[in-house]
Parts: structure tokens; C-alpha cells; sequence
């Protein structure tokens, strides 16, 4: 197998960029103050803060990565409909990808995730690099399962000769399907999780609205041994309740 080189798209871990360093070190840091102020209000509780904003961080980091390859995962769906207009017009699969990739860039621009992952295809197939490989090495590279299904695809059809426009038509609506379920369920989760993240919000609103209006049963829960202990359990259900409703709506298909 030929050798592919230059830097690829990393889907393990997310790269913030200077401005997401800056944007999200602000909102760890706050909503590590704000927790460690509501629940302890001393700076003893640094350290927890300090923790509260690396979770913070590494949340952000999970929940942008899921997002990219989110679009990589639909924008893909778009590319194996463009191709398979082009191979019904008698392109050939090469040909079909780098007509696929004119079409998407047009519709996302240049900047797109899939509009790249062609670009670096496109680049790659001027050097003898087979089709098959590329979008076998995308997909182990994303572990997205319905790319590195095409790919297989496609080696198994070019490997034994067989009507490749018609077992690609046949992979094409397959996969299509399957994207769309996707889609759909995507589309029922997102109210989930902005219904998750009101409620998130409900614990420190219900606290501060106490330490408003009853300071003084509150402030009984401050400084002292029985309060941090208190408080320690509420924390630790309330994270606990946070970490099963994200798994919860997580949903594999």
C-alpha cells in the first residue's frame, strides 16, 4: 500500500484554537468560582474550582469534537449523494469524487470538514494513491463506521470486478438511510439535552435565590463542619445526576 502523508484532521482529541483558549479558561474559571462560592464560600475550596474548570475545559473539548465529526458524519452523506449522481452520468469513482468535492465546496465552502478530508482525497489520488484506501484510512481515522463501510465497499467491488455502479447505488441508499435515522435522532436528543441544561442551572438558582431570601438559614450551612458535609453530598449527587443524564442521551445507531 502507498504511503499517505501530511497532517490530518486530528479526531481524538480538540485543538481550541487561541480565542477557545481564552473563551473557555473564562467560563471554567467562572463556573468553578461560582460552584465553590455557593457551596463552600471560602478559598479553601480553590483547589475544587481550580478541578470544576478542567472538567469544564475537557466537557467543551468532547462536546466540539462530537460536533466536528457530527458534520463530517452528514456533509459524507451529501458527498455519497453527489457521487452517485456523478457515477450515473458515467464517471468513473475517481472522477465521481473529485466532481463530489466541486459540489460540496460550492454548497459549504472551502472551510467545511468534508469539503478538506476531499481536497486531501483529491490531492492524494494524483499520486496513485487508491480511492479505496483513502476513504478506508478516513474512516479509521475518524471511526466513523458508515465511511469506513464505503471504503470497504469500494475495495471489495474494484477488487472483484463487479458492477461497482450498482453495488455503490445499492451502498448509497443504505447509507443514506442510515444517516438520516441519525439525523432524526439527533434532532429528538437536542431538546433533551437543552431541557438537561436548564435543569443544571436549577441547583445554583435554587440556592441563590435561598441565600437572597433566607440568609439567615442559609448561612448556617458556612463555615463549619456539619455545612460541608452538607453541601459536600449535594455536590457530589448533583454531579453524579449530571454525568448519567449526558450518558443518557447518548445514543449510538
Amino acid at each position: 500500500m502507498k504511503k499517505i502523508n501530511k497532517e490530518k484532521q486530528d479526531y481524538e482529541t480538540y485543538h481550541f484554537a487561541v480565542w477557545e483558549w481564552a473563551v473557555n479558561l473564562l467560563g471554567g474559571a467562572l463556573t468553578g468560582g461560582l460552584v465553590t462560592w455557593l457551596c463552600y464560600r471560602s478559598v479553601l475550596a480553590s483547589p475544587l474550582a481550580a478541578a470544576i474548570a478542567a472538567g469544564f475545559i475537557w466537557q467543551r473539548k468532547r462536546t466540539l469534537l462530537e460536533e466536528k465529526k457530527r458534520r463530517l458524519h452528514y456533509h459524507f452523506k451529501d458527498f455519497i449523494s453527489a457521487l452517485h449522481i456523478s457515477l450515473r452520468a458515467g464517471y468513473s469513482v475517481e472522477n465521481g469524487v473529485r466532481s463530489a468535492r466541486a459540489d460540496l465546496e460550492k454548497l459549504y465552502g472551502k472551510e467545511d470538514i468534508m469539503v478538506q478530508e476531499l481536497a486531501e482525497i483529491v490531492g492524494q489520488m494524483e499520486f496513485q494513491v487508491p480511492v479505496e484506501q483513502l476513504f478506508l484510512e478516513l474512516g479509521r481515522r475518524s471511526q466513523i463506521e458508515d465511511i469506513r463501510t464505503f471504503g470497504e465497499v469500494l475495495l471489495i467491488a474494484k477488487r472483484t470486478g463487479g458492477n461497482l455502479s450498482g453495488v455503490l447505488q445499492d451502498t448509497w441508499r443504505t447509507l443514506c438511510e442510515k444517516i438520516d435515522t441519525r439525523q432524526e435522532i439527533d434532532t429528538v436528543i437536542a431538546s433533551k439535552k437543552y431541557e438537561q441544561n436548564l435543569m443544571s442551572i436549577m441547583p445554583a438558582a435554587i440556592i441563590l435565590y435561598l441565600r437572597f431570601s433566607f440568609a439567615g438559614f442559609v448561612e448556617q450551612l458556612y463555615g463549619n463542619f456539619t455545612g460541608v458535609v452538607i453541601m459536600s453530598v449535594c455536590l457530589a449527587i448533583y454531579a453524579g445526576a449530571f454525568v448519567l443524564g449526558r450518558r443518557m442521551i447518548r445514543i449510538e445507531v
